[in-house]
């Protein structure tokens, strides 16, 4: 299955975090296509910038066995697990913050797991990047071609491609 997920730190280093997060997901997952990095103003909460970026990957995982990998992957690399589910309704400083934004089978909800992810919609530092690798991706819920959302979006945050590669 194809996953397209988004991946943030905004703790030093926060480029390594990022690799090093893509090293442990090439794991378990082809990495089949990753956006240029880009760096934002935190959204939510005064802190460092984000560094971020998004990539698509392949996996036979199922969408519940996918995520449980991520928060593993969060906590081993420094994320406290006690605030990472609590950190959906609060905003902190966090050396990798990994999200599924969308999946190839459209929509999927069980338990505390929505796809698409219910903020990325609202979100530049999610929605250019995934640009960036496809003009053409339409929410499956909104029906609206990214770009489209893009554009009439709330977000007034400030972000730049600071690196073309990872």
């Amino acid at each position: 299955m194809k996953y397209w997920i988004s991946i943030g730190s905004n703790i030093e280093p926060r480029l390594w975090y990022i690799r090093k997060a893509l090293e442990i997901i090439s794991e378990i997952a082809e990495i089949k296509k990753v956006s240029s990095v880009y760096e934002s103003e935190s959204f939510g909460f005064e802190s460092h910038d984000f560094l971020n970026i998004c990539s698509l990957i392949e996996t036979d995982l199922m969408p519940e066995t996918l995520v449980r990998f991520f928060k593993r992957v969060e906590t081993m690399l420094g994320r406290d697990p006690k605030t990472t589910y609590a950190s959906r309704f609060f905003y902190e400083p966090r050396p990798v913050d990994i999200d599924v934004i969308f999946w190839e089978q459209g929509t999927y909800e069980k338990g505390d797991i929505v796809i698409p992810h219910p903020q990325s919609h609202r979100r530049k530092f999610v929605l250019i990047p995934l640009i960036e690798m496809r003009e053409d991706i339409v929410h499956p819920t909104l029906m609206k071609r990214l770009s489209e959302i893009l554009s009439e979006i709330e977000d007034d945050s400030w972000i730049i491609k600071v690196f073309y590669e990872i």
